[in-house]
């Protein structure tokens, strides 16, 4: 996982700055006890359902979205595809979207961004600026720098979206990284004014300051 997003917040449920496909730490074990024994509600209901009832369907996809919620990525990602490749669950909402984050929290960037596109496409008013900055998040670590500033890019004109750390530090480094020097010292500039203690900012002031007289 790259240094940059030591600090990536994207919501309540989302928290999806992992190194791997395992947790780092970042939920409580009380929480994890709580959604825990929610799933084995959950599990205990899947064994009285059949394997073509819509019912399972519905419950498979509230045990994925408990998995998500304390950040275990690989098991969410497992539920999720055998939902996909179901007759019912190809029917259900948002459904992309989990995958996307699924993906991402393990590491497979490809593949988020196949889902997260797709989100976008059938699914645009769910989580639209969660969403957007995953993908954004996803294209940035396959070093696809060009999109990730595209995405975040329309992010930033919806009326709910927020400036912050993740955003500055990933249009920052993303314009350093193509060589758009002055694009990127402009927003370093913003972004130092709002976050003037993030190293990321700072360290890049200092490397374009090296290339673009003052």
């Amino acid at each position: 996982m790259s240094k940059y997003f030591a600090i990536f917040l994207i919501g309540a449920q989302m928290f999806l700055a992992c190194a791997s496909a395992q947790k780092e730490g970042g939920v409580s074990s009380n929480l994890e006890s709580q959604v825990r024994s929610e799933i084995k509600g959950i599990d205990q209901q899947l064994s009285d359902v059949g394997q073509e009832d819509k019912k399972r369907s519905e419950l498979l996809l509230e045990k994925a979205k408990l998995l998500l919620k304390i950040e275990s990525f690989k098991e969410a990602s497992l539920v999720l595809k055998e939902l996909q490749n179901s007759k019912e669950g190809r029917n259900l909402q948002h459904l992309d979207h989990y995958l996307g984050s699924a993906y991402l929290g393990i590491n497979d960037y490809d593949n988020a961004i196949v889902h997260f596109r797709k989100s976008d496409n059938v699914d645009r008013d769910f989580e639209s600026v969660t969403r957007k900055k995953m993908w954004a998040k996803a294209y940035f670590e396959d070093e696809k720098y060009g999109q990730a500033l595209g995405v975040l890019g329309r992010a930033s004109r919806e009326k709910n979206f927020e400036k912050d750390l993740f955003y500055y530090e990933t249009v920052v480094v993303s314009f350093y990284r193509i060589k758009e020097y002055k694009r990127c010292q402009l927003v370093l500039e913003e972004g130092l004014q709002k976050f003037p203690e993030s190293l990321v900012l700072r360290e890049t002031s200092e490397k374009i300051s090296q290339i673009l007289p003052r």
